[in-house]
């Protein structure tokens, strides 16, 4: 669903749905314990003197099914990579200090006995212990420090009152522990830490929804988002506000914030110009959808005045960083998505005289993200990944680009199917569409080959053209499948109209567009149509559902976390705007009958017409696309004779991705029922 999939992606990308039972295949095949247990960096931030890249690794305990996430450095000329910590299960969020001698991160490691919650921790890059800064009853949300490096300030869920604990303890004990549903969520407040004296004093009481606090470049201010509710369904309601740093630290939490924006639609990932006299942020071309272009807009702090920079730039733009360098024009670097590639660019906003300015400074088929830079603003990292490799850490400086690291070399003892991007036409000859496409190990041209049609999240998602992505297709090619990854209408990557073609026709163009692609493979003579499979998640599982209650052409479907009603998914999931944002209305305000789009697009009133073998993977606690719609499609399929599995994952949310056990296992599932149904046909 839009940026349903896309949210878990940013804790766990999705990779790896699919490989083939342990032991199976040649012994120097890529297996799903095997991918997950590659080391590659995410988090990466270089130090503000350039000399060290501190970045997270995450790695699975399979004894205890539960992923280790931990603090690597390296310096910034490849030399000297080292673990940096080791104690406790997640270390993560690393931020180094203004003169790079101290780096801050998150950790949920014990510290004196008091607070289990994930708490700040600093420790000196040249060794020595962690020493614990922030002691927050709830734990730490997110932290900043400041530029002149004495404080660091850090958002925190307000502490229920020792009144509000009573009751809490007196209503469990006695058996009044009915869930309210709906109830608020705990306000947030910001608090300021003096890492010289190493106390804590809130500046601000918040609200729920507050996060990205950013410092101005004088420590006076503190930006932030907020949503005001902290619910996801109010993803389209962020403002900006203003909290005064000083005026905090002496009157506490009697401190008023100050309103930056109030404008229809989400401004968010705010930051500071460096004069201090703008501020940067993220907007949206159509205010109340999620899907549609993102964009880079300042406002000026003296008279409000906004203005959109990237307005003809026809491209999502995903992150950005103002560059520092002063006596030059005003610059601000950002990433855009570019179809199945990732691109880093420059952007001179307009001054007078002279017009906005936009520079392409990455290029190839490749995916940049995670942009950071020195204090000095004169070189950058970020992460690069390809087809054939994995996230690598990038050094650019003087105009010249260094990859640091070798996690690529992991690959080495493996075969890897051919990997490319491949393009046709939409039936209504509206767009070119584009997939990406992996081709079997030891492919020979002229065979005709098993088909495995993957669907992405979203709709507003994407494939990209890299080695680590969504249902990693490299595992399907270590056992002789053809597959496609294709980028329908309604994905990310494109133009504003692209991304909004799939609005009020879900199941409709996307639907079409897919199934286009399917068809030229068989053109091509790459694939065996007589031997095809369809498997997604989130909107990727709504797909092949939809796909299969509209043809019997496919021989198995694995169907992930996806909607098979949108009566239930609007009652149920807690983003029911998704569904007003795609069909501009409430399921109510049209007679519920074929022409109501919550009935026509819905897999469900097509149910008559699945015949397909489908295994249904499902999180327990999934809150995004609620467990009762794969139920749902369970028990009608049940009842019509279609065989099927219905697998439910305890303590799993969206993605089934909280416990590298528990991945293992939907790989290994979705691998066996493919082979019974596609490879072997037992249907």
């Amino acid at each position: 669903m839009s940026s349903r999939l896309c949210k878990f992606a940013a804790t766990f990308v999705l990779l790896l749905i699919f490989a083939i039972p342990s032991g199976q295949g040649r012994a120097d095949s890529l297996t799903i314990e095997k991918v997950l247990s590659m080391r590659y960096p995410r988090e990466v931030v270089i130090s503000p003197d350039g000399k060290y890249v501190a970045f997270t690794v995450t790695l699975p305990d399979f004894n205890n099914s539960v992923w280790l996430t931990q603090i690597y450095t390296v310096k910034s000329d490849g030399s000297e990579l080292r673990q940096f910590t080791e104690v406790g299960k997640r270390n993560f969020s690393p931020q180094w200090s203004p003169d790079s001698k101290l780096l801050a991160f998150l950790s949920t490691r014990s510290g004196d006995g008091t607070f289990d919650a994930q708490q700040v921790w600093i420790m000196p890059i040249d060794g020595g212990e962690a020493k614990l800064l922030t002691h927050s009853p709830t734990g730490v949300e997110e932290f900043r420090w400041s530029h002149s490096g004495k404080w660091i300030a850090y958002v925190a869920e307000r502490e229920p009152t020792t009144e509000e604990k009573n009751k809490e303890e007196f209503n469990k004990k006695y058996g009044f522990d009915a869930t309210v549903v709906g109830k608020l969520k705990p306000p947030r407040d910001i608090w300021i830490a003096d890492l010289a004296t190493g106390e804590s004093k809130k500046i601000l009481n918040g609200d729920a929804g507050i996060s990205n606090i950013e410092f101005s470049p004088d420590d006076r201010l503190i930006v932030y988002q907020t949503n005001y509710t902290g619910e996801y369904n109010d993803e389209q309601k962020y403002d900006l506000w203003l909290v005064d740093v000083k005026r905090g630290l002496t009157g506490g939490e009697k401190n008023k914030p100050e309103q930056l924006t109030n404008f229809p639609g989400p401004e968010t990932k705010p930051q500071f110009s460096p004069d201090g006299k703008l501020v940067a942020y993220i907007s949206q071309t159509v205010p109340d959808v999620e899907f549609a272009e993102t964009d880079v807009s300042i406002i000026s702090l003296r008279d409000r005045s906004v203005r959109n920079l990237t307005s003809t730039f026809d491209k999502a733009v995903t992150e950005y960083a103002w560059d520092v360098r002063s006596g030059q024009r005003m610059k601000i670097w950002f990433v855009a998505a570019e179809g199945t590639q990732t691109h880093l660019y420059t952007l001179s906003p307009p001054v007078a005289g002279q017009s906005s300015e936009i520079m392409k400074v990455t290029e190839g088929d490749a995916n940049y993200q995670t942009i950071s830079r020195t204090a000095d603003g004169a070189t950058w990292c970020m992460v690069k990944e390809t087809a054939t490799t994995p996230p690598e850490i990038v050094v650019l400086a003087k105009g010249r680009q260094s990859v640091i690291t070798h996690f690529s070399d992991q690959l080495s003892p493996y075969k890897l199917g051919e990997q490319s991007v491949v393009r046709w036409e939409a039936p209504d000859k509206r767009f070119t569409i584009e997939g990406v496409l992996v081709k079997p190990v030891d492919y020979q041209p002229g065979k005709r080959y098993p088909l495995i049609l993957t669907v992405h999240g979203g709709p507003y998602g994407r494939f990209r053209n890299t080695f680590l992505q969504s249902y990693y297709p490299q595992l399907f090619a270590q056992e002789g499948y053809m597959v496609l990854a294709p980028n329908p209408r309604g994905s990310s990557g494109y133009t504003d109209a692209f991304g909004q073609a799939n609005r009020y026709d879900l199941g409709g163009g996307d639907y079409r567009d897919i199934m286009a692609g399917v068809d030229y493979l068989i053109q091509q003579g790459f694939v065996d149509s007589t031997r095809m499979g369809v498997t997604g998640g989130s909107y990727g599982g709504y797909m092949t559902n939809w796909i299969i209650s509209q043809t019997p052409r496919f021989k198995a479907a694995v169907s992930m976390y996806g909607i098979f009603s949108l009566f239930t998914d609007f009652s149920n999931s807690w983003q029911p705007s998704w569904e007003v944002m795609y069909f501009g209305m409430y399921y109510w305000e049209k007679p519920i009958n074929m022409e109501n789009p919550y009935v026509r697009h819905s897999p469900a009133f097509y149910v008559q017409n699945i015949v397909t073998p489908t295994l249904i993977l499902q999180g327990e606690d999934d809150e995004y696309t609620n467990i009762s719609n794969s139920r749902e499609m369970y028990v009608a399929l049940k009842y019509r004779n279609v065989p099927v599995e219905f697998v439910v994952y305890p303590r799993e949310g969206h993605g089934i991705g909280n416990e590298p056990n528990h991945r293992v296992d939907t790989v290994r599932r979705a691998h066996q029922w493919f082979r019974k149904y596609v490879i072997r046909g037992d249907g």
